[in-house]
């Protein structure tokens, strides 16, 4: 199997939470990056639901966080 390099914009503090989180499981960010897409074609949709849990704390009151109830909004979101 190729491996493909691809380039992604990702917020950079969302970047370092993200690599400090799969870190503490054992993984590097780009297997948990595989993982999902992996997820998304075995199921042919994105994986979110069997992802989502009880989130450990409460998030920081200084970020903002979006929810969508579309995927069609969450594309609108991240192109603009």
């Amino acid at each position: 199997m190729a491996n493909t390099t691809y380039n992604i914009r990702i917020d950079s503090t969302i970047r370092q939470e993200a690599d400090t989180l799969y870190k503490s499981m054992g993984l590097s960010l780009s297997a948990a990056v595989n993982l999902f897409l992996t997820q998304s074609v075995i199921q042919k949709r994105l994986p979110i639901s069997e992802i989502i849990a009880e989130p450990i704390g409460e998030p920081p009151d200084d970020r903002e966080y979006y929810s969508f109830d579309s995927w069609d909004k969450a594309r609108e979101w991240l192109d603009a």
